[in-house]
């Protein structure tokens, strides 16, 4: 009796390691830079300092249980190529860290949306669909823990996927589209100074808003379009998002992004909504 095929890892394994030397190599940037900020700014508010922090534990839980599951499949289970279409625990536990580390970064632009604007409607529109995206990936979770299995990811499980990744690059859009809008009335200012800052503010929204989009989309055009596991490329990559620590990877412009950052703080203080 003949022997059934080999299975092909180009689709399955390849796919997951390409994400993980990636995620890997910028986790080590997210990591230096958090070092640099913790040195470089030591006077700002314990809720940022904490922020940060917190981001950075979730982000290094990312990438151990990452790595933990690549091990297991390669390594543990070396031959046995089951294990290479049933993902480890380690790895259904990513989608959860994935999910709290992109809420805890959109949180601290949602909330600097409120600042500038005074008004809820777009906060709350974002909250809502950052919970109901934590809520897929909670059922992803539960799902997964119980059925290990890829495939479950493109059938049963297949809207959930879909609607998870549409709301990701769907509220970052949300987010860089409102605080542009808001700068820009900021920017009707007589001093130079203040408008050079909020022109900084503003392309780095854009280029940030630029490449997380593009991840999102590129995430959901894969899983669309193919029914293999190319999509985790940039799900895992979108793991490890430039978070309010570093506002800015220019370090020239950092602190003219810092000090708007003390304009934004003062007019929390001044404006009638925020008292």
């Amino acid at each position: 009796m003949a022997s059934p095929p080999p299975l092909s890892l180009d689709g399955t394994l390849g796919e997951v390691q390409i994400a993980l030397v990636l995620a890997t190599w910028l986790f080590g940037i997210e990591t230096l830079q958090t070092w640099n900020y913790y040195r470089d700014f030591p006077t700002d508010g314990k809720a940022l300092k904490g922020l940060v922090a917190v981001i950075w534990f979730l982000e290094l839980g990312h990438t151990i249980a990452c790595w933990h599951s690549m091990y297991l499949v390669t390594v543990t289970f070396y031959g046995r190529p089951e294990h290479i279409l049933s993902p480890p625990l380690s790895m259904v536990f990513v989608i959860l860290l994935h999910a709290f580390i992109a809420i805890g970064v959109q949180t601290f632009f949602v909330y600097r949306v409120w600042v500038l604007s005074g008004k809820w409607p777009i906060p709350i529109l974002c909250c809502f669909l950052n919970l109901l995206r934590l809520g897929c990936n909670v059922l992803l979770f539960v799902d997964l823990s119980k059925h290990r299995l890829y495939s479950r990811l493109t059938t049963d499980l297949r809207w959930e996927v879909i609607l998870m990744d549409t709301i990701n690059p769907a509220v970052d859009i949300i987010i860089a589209a409102s605080l542009v809008y808001y700068l820009w009335g900021r920017r009707k200012s007589d001093f130079k100074q203040t408008n050079r800052m909020v022109d900084t503010i503003i392309v780095w929204t854009l280029e940030r808003t630029l490449l997380t989009t593009a991840t999102g989309i590129m995430q959901l055009v894969l899983y669309l379009a193919r029914d293999d596991l190319s999509w985790l490329i940039f799900f895992l990559i979108q793991g490890k998002r430039m978070y309010p620590s570093e506002i800015d990877p220019h370090a020239d412009e950092i602190h003219s992004v810092l000090k708007f950052n003390a304009c934004i703080a003062e007019w929390e203080n001044a404006l009638p909504f925020c008292s």
